[in-house]
This record gives C-alpha cells, structure tokens and sequence, in this order.
C-alpha cells in the first residue's frame, strides 16, 4: 500500500471538517451536528472539505452561500438537508452536483462521499461563481495597486482604513467590514456593518435580514390558531433556552460543556428540570462567566421575554392566562439587565419550564390573544431595531458577547406574528 493511500485510509476514519450553514427551517437540526462525532463543523469555510446546508435557502441567503462554498479549498464536496415539506430550492442549480437529503441518512451519505474523495474517486465540486478580483485595480496608480499614490483608493480591489472621529474626539483610523451572515459565533443570518477603530465598534448598522419569505412555523404559532398543549409549549420552550445556552458556552470558549448541554435539549423531558438547576449552580457562581458577561450590554427597558425578565421586569404573556395560573405560574426575574443576568434567566426560565410541563399533564391552551415565545410574544421584535444603539462603543469582545446574549432569531423575526387566525 503507498504512503497516499495509506494516508487516505487514516483520513478517512476521522470526522469530516464542515462548514455548516443553517437555512430556514434547519437552525435547530444544523446545531445537532456538533452532536455527531463523525463530523467536525468548522469555523471557516477555509478549513473545511465539505460544505453541508440544513434548510432550504432563501435568496438572500444564496450569495453568501456561494461565498463560503467557492473558500473551501478543492476538492470539495457540498450536502444539502432538506425537512419535509420543504419549498423547492434553488441550491440544486446553482450548485450541479450538491448530494440533497430529505429525512435521514445525512451523516452516512456524507462519510461515503467523503472516504470516496479521500481515496480520489472523484466527486469535487468546481467554484460556483466565476473567480474575478472584487474591484477594478489591475494597472491603476502610479505602481499599479490600484491606488492613488501609495495608499489611496482601493489597493487590489481591498479597502484600506479611512479616518474618523472616535468617542474621545481623536482622528484615528477606521475600517468598515461586514460581519455575516455566515458567522458562526452569530445567529444565523445576522449581518453588521461595523465602523471598527481598532476593537471598538464606532458605528454599527444591521444588514437585510436573508429570511425574508421564510415560512416559519412551530408549536407557537400553531398556538395562535388552535389549542394545544401546555407541555408541548413548555417542553419546546425549555429546549430553545437550552440549544442557545448551548451555542453561547461554544461561542464563550467550552465546547465540551456545550456539547452536553446540546445532548440534554435533544433529550430533555419533564423530569430533568433538576438536572438543569444542577446545571445553573456552577453558571451562577462562576467566576469565568461574570468575567465573561458580567456588566456588558445591560438593557434596562421592557423589551419583552427573557430579555426584559432580566432587567427585573415582570411581563409575560402567561400571567394572563387562566390555564397558567391553575398551575402556579408567576415569572422569574433576575437584576442588572446585562448578558450575565440573560444567561441566568434563560437557564431559570428552562427550569421552570420543565416543571410546568411536568405539572401540566393533558391540560391545553389557546388560542389565546398573545402567545408568550421562547424569545417574548410572537411579532414582537424590537432588538434588531435597537442593536445599533446597543452595540456602538463596545470593544469586539463584549459586542460578541451581547449579541450571543440576546438569543435573536432572525427566521422568527422575518415572519412576524404569521399566522394570525
């Protein structure tokens, strides 16, 4: 056997590095693969052998899509998930070739695939887009960078920093760059620009949100238009706050930790609302996490669910309702408003949420008027609005850490309260 073989064979036991994109409809199935140990999601598409998309994509999402698919080195592979009843999806044209999955058997079909690269059988995929510079430049300027002189204009079709006032009144260099949608430290779908003068955001602006004409639906809505169960509710609630707290303990540098926290809200029932108080004792009394969030982004309005609740505010849809208040139901509030006090109350809320569908058994609720979400009442969503004013001033770290805090769904936002009977 030769040593590329050889090579091939040891590669192909190990996980496949992927760069997972959550399309509409696949948040929550994307974030399960970090779960599956014979895949390896990447941080950058540049590290990745095989781009793998859960969801259908809507246009706004296909250009970065493209993006990310044509910055993995070749040869690459590309996968695509579909739930049922998905829309037809244009990845299929824009990329010849994609393996497309409907219901399971995604993993396996990506080994295959994956082992068949590494032993050469063929299968890369080509550039989706054509390979052309991002500005004209060639020959331009007296050196042919593509500036005016040494550093104007846009040398090699890049731009270079411009200067700007910053909050002390200085004229200090400042670069604009776009953040998104593909992030993976942020929600998917979310888009800054941001006016950076070394780490500190100076200006800040949220893209066009890609889900527009997604068609969103789950437990919630369905609440809008008929009745249903106060456990279901409560369960997909508590599962919600646990897959975030999962993705914020990635973002926040435990990755172990969020692994299992990921596996108990893939698994969660009723009676696990202790093991989630187990879990909040050492996120309580940590001294990482109030280093980490302690302090940074603080709120103090009533922006509505956990977000408000963590600013001491009461209001929750569920205090109205009858079936609720059978049950004993009161909000749980926390102090200070700042993403510390949210990790606390999202942690809470879960737990809370376990027992009330623990206590709950068959009752049923709805429709009501207003139907109290994972992340407030349904079509209420200022804190895409407000994230400009939030985010100005702070250094990259604490705007990471905010960001992730405010647990935003930008597929919820862009339908709105939806279906409405």
């Amino acid at each position: 056997m030769g040593l590329r073989s050889w090579a091939a064979g040891v590669a192909s036991g190990a996980p496949t590095p992927a760069f997972v994109v959550a399309g509409a409809g696949g948040r929550w199935a994307a974030e399960e693969l970090f779960l599956e140990p014979r895949v390896a999601p990447t941080l950058s598409p540049r590290a990745a052998d095989a781009l793998i998309v859960v969801g259908y994509l809507t246009e706004g999402l296909m250009p970065a899509v493209m993006l990310a698919h044509d910055q993995i080195p070749p040869p690459r592979l590309a996968f695509q998930w579909l739930p049922d009843g998905a829309p037809d999806d244009p990845l299929a044209a824009m990329l010849p070739g994609v393996r497309v999955v409907e219901g399971g058997g995604l993993v396996e079909v990506i080994r295959d695939a994956h082992a068949g690269l590494l032993a050469g059988r063929g299968g890369g995929h080509e550039d989706a887009w054509p390979d052309v510079d991002p500005a004209p430049w060639r020959g331009i300027g007296p050196y042919g960078q593509g500036g005016k002189g040494m550093t104007g204009g846009v040398p090699y079709g890049r731009p270079l920093t411009g200067r700007a006032d910053d909050r002390d009144g200085l004229k200090l260099d400042r670069l604009d760059v776009r953040v998104g949608p593909l992030f993976p430290a942020f929600p998917p779908g979310l888009e800054l620009i941001v006016g950076l003068q070394g780490d500190v955001a100076q200006e800040v602006s949220v893209g066009q949100n890609p889900f527009e004409g997604a068609l969103e639906d789950d437990v919630f809505r369905r609440a809008l238009r008929e009745a249903v169960p106060i456990a279901e509710l409560e369960m997909a609630r508590a599962r919600s706050h646990l897959r975030w707290l999962a993705g914020a303990l990635r973002v926040a540098g435990l990755p172990s930790l969020g692994r299992r926290v990921l596996s108990l809200a893939v698994r969660a029932k009723p009676a696990d609302a202790d093991r989630v108080s187990r879990l909040g004792r050492p996120l309580a009394r940590g001294r990482g996490l109030r280093w980490l969030a302690g302090g940074v982004g603080a709120l103090r309005e009533d922006l509505g669910g956990p977000v408000g609740r963590a600013a001491g505010h009461v209001s929750d849809a569920r205090s109205g309702v009858d079936e609720y208040r059978a049950l004993g139901f009161e909000p749980v509030t926390h102090e200070g408003g700042d993403a510390l006090a949210r990790w606390r109350q999202r942690v809470a809320e879960a737990e809370q949420s376990l027992r009330l569908a623990d206590a709950a058994g068959d009752a049923t609720v709805g429709p009501p008027d207003v139907v109290e979400g994972p992340r407030g009442p349904l079509g209420a969503g200022p804190l895409l609005e407000l994230l400009p004013d939030v985010l100005v001033g702070m250094e990259w770290g604490d705007l990471v850490t905010t960001v992730v805090s405010l647990d935003l769904d930008l597929e919820e936002a862009a339908v709105g309260a939806g279906v409405r009977a």
